[in-house]
């Protein structure tokens, strides 16, 4: 709030020499105060003492992906040498985009066209290929998409006899993609003279879609868009009336606010075939640590054993600033995921995002990101730590892969063992007062 200081015309020199000095003396003074906190990097370290925390770790499977209702989806196949193959498939209603359907015999349908969006490709070839031919299928369900359902990465829902679409589709790559999918004539019998009074109608009517694409023997993987204008069902038709015909088109919902969700199926081989007949074991992670998306690997990890001692000796320690280092191994793919996330573990074995991820004050302090000079990835820790020292113990840390929907990228980590790992293990580092 601007103040204004009003003098009369009695106030002495003196005093306003007094007001004055006063004024410097208080400019000059050395106390803290808030000013200028706000421009701290939350990453910056403190004064304290470093330590260096080891703990164990393991590779354990995803076994409830939640993947109804999200903004982009995968499709197609994807092969792997360290992780072997796996494919993603997205099923999704039809809606209409008004409440009630009709196409009278005014209306003569001349196409039915299904497009996607395509945000990212991942491919073996993709480097070298300007374009890629990708093999859709697209059928009808035998039955429709509950819309008061949560579907998870295992879900699936049979199809009935009606292809829509097989065939292949050429995509150059280029900063924007749209694949375009001209389905077969049997989708017009949903609509050749006929009238649906409401959504729920036609949803019951048409059930809805399973979209895949077929590995034709060059695995290819998309992440599709589908909450994007180009994401739709559009129908084409001539409308003709007293002796005039007019070219229309009716748009029809798909992703976006339709009920959709997607599902992943992985074969695993090497060390990860176990959980294809196990998704309840566990892998040792001394020497390797593996995170893949699409309902596939996450890694826990643990200090408490090393919490345990800490606590017992500096009982009043206060963390200012810690990090968990993730260095990536040797046998890691060159395509980085974009963000590894951090949960924390609850007493019932619930997990949420540790305290540092979804703090609107330090998230952005938070990474997780790829450090190309380090060949780390770095996650702030700070509160997530304090709070695990506070209660004297360790229930685990879960990480995953942020994009785990939306991304094919995989990643392998360093293990635990300094010896295993060429003295570069995951370890928590971080700087303490007491």
């Amino acid at each position: 709030m601007k103040r204004n200081i009003l003098f009369s015309s009695s106030t002495s020199l003196l005093s306003l020499l007094l007001l004055a000095l006063a004024a410097c003396l208080s400019a000059c003074s050395e106390e803290e105060t808030d000013i200028g906190l706000e421009l701290q990097d939350p990453a910056t370290y403190y004064n304290g003492t470093l330590d260096t925390a080891y703990g164990v770790a393991y590779t354990v499977f995803d076994t409830s992906l939640l993947t109804s209702g999200q903004s982009s989806a995968l499709i197609g196949c994807y092969s792997d040498a360290v992780f072997g193959n796996s494919e993603a498939i997205l099923y999704s209603q039809v809606v209409p985009s008004s409440g009630d359907v009709e196409f009278d015999e005014h209306c003569t349908i001349d196409s039915v066209v299904l497009s996607f969006a395509v945000t990212d490709i991942y491919s073996a070839t993709s480097a070298s290929k300007a374009f890629h031919n990708l093999h859709f299928e697209v059928y009808q369900l035998a039955r429709g998409i509950m819309t008061d359902s949560a579907y998870y990465a295992d879900s699936s829902i049979a199809v009935g006899t009606n292809c829509y679409f097989n065939g292949v589709v050429r995509l150059a790559d280029a900063d924007t993609m749209v694949v375009h999918l001209k389905l077969d004539d049997s989708f017009n019998q949903l609509l050749n003279n006929r009238r649906y009074a409401s959504a729920q109608e036609f949803l019951e009517a048409s059930k809805g879609l399973r979209i895949r694409l077929v590995n034709d023997g060059n695995p290819t993987m998309i992440t599709v868009n589908l909450a994007a204008a180009a994401t739709r069902l559009a129908v084409y038709f001539k409308y003709s009336n007293d002796g005039e015909t007019i070219d229309r088109d009716y748009e029809f919902v798909v992703g976006k606010t339709a009920t959709h969700f997607s599902q992943y199926k992985n074969y695993y081989n090497g060390p990860l075939a176990t959980f294809n007949s196990n998704r309840l074991d566990s892998i040792d992670g001394s020497r390797y640590l593996y995170l893949s998306p699409m309902g596939g690997t996450n890694v826990k990890i643990s200090f408490d054993a090393f919490v345990r001692q800490f606590v017992e000796a500096h009982p009043y320690a206060v963390i200012h600033y810690a990090e968990l280092l993730l260095p990536v191994a040797d046998i890691a793919m060159n395509t980085k995921p974009d963000l590894i996330a951090a949960h924390k573990y609850y007493n019932d074995s619930t997990v949420a995002p540790i305290p540092d991820m979804y703090d609107v004050y330090t998230y952005q302090g938070y990474d997780g990101t790829y450090n190309s000079e380090q060949n780390c990835y770095r996650i702030r820790v700070t509160q997530h730590l304090q709070k695990i020292m506070s209660s004297g113990r360790d229930r685990g840390t879960l990480l995953v892969l942020n994009a785990r929907r939306s991304s094919a990228a995989h990643t392998v980590l360093n293990g635990y063992d300094p010896n295993a790992t060429g003295n570069k293990p995951i370890r928590l580092r971080f700087v303490y007062s007491e």
